[in-house]
């Protein structure tokens, strides 16, 4: 093989055809595994997918593929959010899932973060609460809303129990899974410079695992809103959910379209604060990966 053909291939071959390598060259590199891409051109996909998926939905709606009963159309929609916003205080509706949703998944988080931290540390608690773990997460929030009816009323304490209970057993294994990913190494080091248990726990374990763990919360997070809707489903007279449920009761399939895609704007604004705290609380990661 020549010193040209080894130019060629990378792409640094001299002469007419330079322009035309380095473009090739940055097309594969659209689609090269694990190749980080220029903000502005993240930025730029994501919005022309939305717009995709809009006009798509235009599409279909002005063509009359879908009866407006079933699909409505942006139009419609966009009204049917004026009217809600504007005329009937959706905010509100929108303020209090928010509220029940941060206490629910507050109160899970708080318990689920030092567990699954014990968990992956320590073999003792995980081989004592993790078969029971495993047992209970697959078992469906929504089975357990009757008896939490029963025991808790219809007051915010049964929404917050939902949520609860459809976040805090995953939340705990997860904990623990991202713990038990923290290098053996780190942890030998620290008890040959003799380190205690809870230091190693604490000054070791923990701050290995923060961005992991921060991470499952944020996912988590996102898994809280589906259990929000169906808590407001049920016995409920304020919250997204409730309005969704309004709305199905009357066939009007606007408003439940804009109870949805105001819950995934939410999740989208959500997500956006978690990244941007991401990158403020572990800057040393974002420099890792450029």
């Amino acid at each position: 093989m020549t010193v040209d053909s080894i130019k060629e291939q990378i792409g640094v071959m001299s002469g007419p055809h330079d322009g035309r390598s380095v473009r090739n060259s940055r097309a594969r590199g659209l689609f090269a595994i694990r190749n980080p891409l220029s903000r502005p051109v993240s930025l730029a996909l994501s919005v022309a997918f939305f717009l995709v998926l809009l006009a798509v939905w235009a599409f279909v709606s002005a063509t009359g593929l879908v009866s407006d009963f079933f699909l409505p159309g942006p139009v419609q929609v966009i009204g049917a959010a004026w009217s809600l916003y504007i005329d009937k205080g959706f905010l509100g509706d929108i303020a209090v899932s928010i509220y029940r949703v941060l206490v629910g998944f507050g109160l899970a988080a708080i318990v689920a973060v030092p567990l699954g931290l014990m968990m992956g540390s320590v073999q003792f608690f995980r081989s004592l609460l993790e078969p029971c773990l495993a047992f209970t997460r697959y078992m469906p929030a929504t089975a357990f809303i009757p008896l939490l009816v029963l025991w808790l009323g219809i007051d915010d304490g049964q929404k917050f129990s939902v949520i609860f209970v459809g976040t805090f057993f995953t939340l705990t294994l997860m904990v623990m899974v991202s713990t038990l990913a923290v290098s053996v190494a780190l942890i030998e080091a620290a008890i040959m410079l003799g380190a205690t248990p809870m230091q190693i726990i604490f000054k070791v374990i923990l701050p290995a695992a923060k961005p992991a763990i921060f991470n499952d919360l944020r996912i988590v997070l996102g898994w809280a809103w589906t259990y929000i809707v169906i808590a407001e489903i049920v016995a409920a007279s304020s919250g997204v959910g409730y309005i969704i449920l309004s709305a199905s009761r009357f066939m009007d399939t606007a408003t439940i379209f804009v109870g949805i895609i105001s819950i995934g704007l939410i999740g989208l604004i959500s997500d956006m604060i978690f990244n941007v705290a991401g990158r403020y609380f572990f800057p040393y990661l974002q420099r890792g990966r450029s």
